[in-house]
């Protein structure tokens, strides 16, 4: 069978974003290169944009809609009839485990604990068995039996507060006293409130020591015989503005600088051991990491799909597509063509977005590094947060420049600025009681209509 294909699970509403062209530009080159198929499946509707679905068939880029999950299954049996789908992704977290499924389905190789991503408590319960060099402190316990005195005596303060499984990265908490404890306590029963109400029931938390020092990501694909293709290193710089503040990543450096703060041997040791401490294989890995004050590698998080931001990212940085590494795993990216960083703005109080600071927004645009600035202007007179639910990202800046401390100036003032930009209007408790209580109502009566058919 010399036909190849890639699935893609997404959503509707994914694929009519901005960042869905990053994903077509990176398959389109895949596709004049390898001549590789690829078919994005989504559910309910079918698309009806005739042009982009003209053009994007000369690039040899398909969607299909599915029903449910069994439907999904026979569509993607019957593709691979005519075709080898030489793999199955997506960006979506929550729909890994179907793309876990799918594998299964087909024959394909999965890694030994195919849960491995879907669940913080197992990833570190397995990296640390496996190398007492990455061990940090944890305890898995649910909100009604969490024992301060325990926690105090066993991780000590301060202390990172998260929940194990469905959540993505929301309400992660870093908790420095026993005040911040209780304070996340309160909340959230408010917040699980929320995730039953979204056919949700994580009951179970990890408490975990906070690793000092700076946060890092890197991706890298494994193969099905475990062999590690590994792209290049990205900093993170956390916000400092907001409670809920480890994963609240404002900006994606991509720098001549980040590359000089590594030592490689030592990464792609600390890599290769994660990977064989948990048997992940024949998957996109996106590795989140700390290094410390005496320069231990300690994993925060590992998430199985490739993501459109990091594509871009490393596509504008080095000239390379991730994807490659599928198709051809001896390419890798070389070296830096440019400094990038990519800055997320979030709302950082729950409320009502009024408007932009234009002052602001023209100062940011007028810097030499600021190529692009987008902006989802849905959300003005709507409700944002930094969440409960997810994050909501509104707003991205994009920065260039082959002139590192050019770069790094107009970074400096973004972040002296940024806070500043969006115009909340903080909702009563009283006024926010009430929205959920509606929201809730409706959700219910929808549970009831499903239930009855």
């Amino acid at each position: 069978m010399h036909k190849k294909s890639i699935v893609h699970i997404l959503t509707k509403s994914r694929m009519q974003t901005e960042e869905f062209l990053t994903e077509i530009e990176a398959l389109s080159d895949l596709t004049l290169k390898y001549w590789i198929k690829n078919i994005f499946f989504y559910k309910w509707d079918l698309i009806n944009n005739r042009s982009l679905l003209k053009k994007l068939d000369k690039f040899h880029v398909v969607f299909r809609n599915y029903s449910n999950k069994s439907d999904l299954k026979n569509q993607v049996i019957e593709i691979s009839k005519e075709f080898e789908i030489i793999y199955i992704t997506t960006i979506l977290e929550l729909q890994v485990n179907t793309v876990n499924e799918l594998k299964k389905e087909l024959g394909h190789p999965l890694s030994d604990d195919p849960n491995i991503f879907r669940n913080k408590f197992l990833q570190r319960d397995l990296i640390q068995k496996h190398n007492k060099e990455l061990w940090i402190k944890f305890i898995k316990w649910t909100p009604e039996t969490l024992d301060l005195k325990l926690i105090e005596k066993k991780v000590g303060y301060p202390f990172m507060l998260k929940p194990v499984d469905w959540v993505q990265s929301s309400w992660v908490a870093k908790i420095n006293n026993k005040d911040d404890f209780q304070k996340y306590l309160d909340e959230y029963k408010d917040f699980h409130d929320r995730l039953q109400a979204r056919w949700v029931d994580n009951k179970e938390l990890i408490v975990e020591e906070f690793i000092d020092g700076n946060i890092y990501s890197i991706d890298y694909f494994v193969s099905i015989w475990w062999e590690i293709h590994i792209s290049k290193p990205v900093k993170v710089r956390l916000g400092i503005d907001v409670w809920v503040n480890d994963y609240c990543n404002i900006a994606r450096i991509q720098t001549e600088k980040t590359e000089l703060e590594f030592k490689w041997k030592r990464l792609k040791a600390f890599i290769s051991s994660t990977v064989l401490a948990t048997g992940i294989r024949n998957t996109f890995v996106h590795h989140e990491f700390k290094i410390n004050s005496k320069w231990e590698l300690k994993t925060i998080e590992l998430n199985g799909r490739i993501w459109w931001g990091r594509l871009e990212l490393i596509k504008r940085a080095y000239d390379f597509n991730l994807y490659e590494l599928l198709i051809w795993p001896a390419s890798k990216p070389l070296k830096l063509k440019e400094n990038n960083i990519a800055v997320n703005i979030y709302a950082s109080s729950r409320g009502i977005l009024k408007s932009i600071n234009h002052d602001i927004f023209s100062e940011i645009k007028s810097r030499q590094s600021v190529f692009d600035v987008k902006f989802d202007e849905s959300y003005i007179w709507k409700e944002v947060w930094l969440t409960k639910d997810w994050f909501i990202k509104m707003w991205v800046i994009k920065l260039k420049n082959t002139n590192y401390p050019v770069l790094s100036d107009d970074f400096t003032y973004i972040k002296s600025i940024y806070r500043d930009l969006l115009i909340v209007e903080e909702l009563e408790k009283q006024d926010i009681e009430k929205e959920e209580s509606k929201i809730l109502k409706v959700i219910s009566k929808v549970k009831k209509v499903f239930k009855n058919n």
